[in-house]
């Protein structure tokens, strides 16, 4: 049996699908904290002591998104804890992917007492490496895993319905525009990034059904530039409102809002935030955020791991009803987001939450179902 060792943490971030800001790491003890490992045969922690931690990224920090969000969680924890904690940039999937499985197999040697991962992208590396160090805790973000065809005893998952937040922007989108016309620039054509479009042209079409959507594609997380181009041949054609999920690269979607003086719709982070602090001309062109609230998931299953009671051998995915997805509401929403339109947000939180609206998801959906769904908002 291989030695005890670090729970690796990916967040997701989306990519982003989305990488963590900061570039802050600790060096790692090489030290195994006592009764870190799962417990396989009930499925839940034992409980244990975490002397260091590692977080594995499938990109690299800076996009504000769930990967960053994740960074800022284990940050928090080592200053609340005094734990050491090492933050890995595996690289971008175009470029790095290949090297997943065998740098994350030598971080599991390293000795950490647990890693934390996340990432769509990470799910074959996940996949491929936990059930070789069944000692080792994995907490898992922002990614579906296959428990029931892969023995995973040591892993828990965590992910979002990120269909629902895209669902919540596509309400405020139709809500707020004045053409008619909407835009989505998504990065690679892969189900989470499938699945905000899928929420987004629903929860667009609930409140007007003959809205229009224009949909393009980066296939890059990191091409600001090419986000930009795109988002501004949407905004020629008409669309007044355009909302990214592509990561880094959203932040050219947000230029491309300021410079035409239209709409833009924030995802990962409460971009308004972060522009407020650095250029306020993009700030006033963010109409609303949406989020999936990574941090929270990730202190929440450290601080279960701790107590004993995370349960292992499984997969959660919460959404707008747990708060764990949505629209950021704060001075920024507040101010840009008119009253009538904080009300229609409000009722269909209300509506999904009570069961009344079931969000559709990209997650097990046929490529020909989701282009038929694209096409029928064109």
């Amino acid at each position: 049996m291989k030695k005890t060792l670090a729970l690796v943490l990916s967040t997701a971030m989306l990519l982003s699908m989305a990488a963590c800001g900061g570039g802050t790491e600790t060096t790692d003890t090489g030290t195994s904290g006592e009764g870190s490992a799962a417990e396989e045969s009930s499925g839940e922690s034992t409980g244990g002591t975490v002397e260091s931690m590692v977080v594995v990224l499938p990109n690299v920090r800076g996009d504000g998104g769930t990967h960053d969000l994740a960074c800022q969680a284990a940050e928090q924890i080592a200053e609340d804890t005094g734990i050491e904690l090492k933050i890995v940039e595996m690289g971008t999937a175009v470029v790095d992917s290949a090297k997943w499985e065998a740098g994350m197999a030598d971080l599991c040697e390293e000795g950490y007492d647990l890693v934390i991962a996340g990432g769509s992208l990470m799910k074959d590396t996940i996949q491929a490496v936990a059930p070789e160090y069944p000692d080792i805790p994995f907490i898992c973000y922002d990614m579906a895993l296959d428990f029931d065809t892969v023995d995973m005893p040591n892993v828990y998952g965590v992910d979002f319905h990120q269909n629902e937040a895209g669902y919540m922007a596509g309400v405020v989108a139709a809500s707020m525009t004045e053409s008619g016309y909407i835009g989505y620039v998504g990065a690679t054509k892969i189900p989470t990034i499938y699945d905000f479009l899928v929420g987004y042209i629903e929860g667009a079409q609930a409140v007007d059904p003959d809205i229009h959507i224009a949909v393009a594609w980066t296939n890059d997380y990191n091409d600001a530039t090419l986000a930009k181009e795109l988002a501004l041949a949407q905004i020629s054609d008409g669309a007044d409102v355009v909302f990214p999920a592509c990561g880094n690269a959203a932040a050219g979607v947000y230029e491309a809002a300021r410079d035409q003086n239209v709409w833009a719709i924030g995802n990962d982070q409460d971009v308004a935030a972060k522009y407020a602090a650095s250029d306020e001309s993009i700030q006033q062109r963010i109409l609303a955020s949406v989020m999936k609230k990574v941090d929270n998931a990730v202190r929440r299953a450290y601080d279960e791991y701790i107590e004993g009671t995370l349960p292992f051998g499984t997969q959660e995915t919460i959404g707008v009803a747990e708060d764990g997805v949505g629209i950021v509401k704060n001075e920024y929403y507040e101010e840009t987001v008119p009253e009538d339109v904080r009300n229609t947000v409000t009722e269909y939180e209300e509506k999904i939450t009570s069961g009344e609206v079931e969000v559709s998801t990209a997650i097990g959906m046929s490529a020909e179902d989701i282009e038929a769904m694209i096409s029928s908002a064109q």
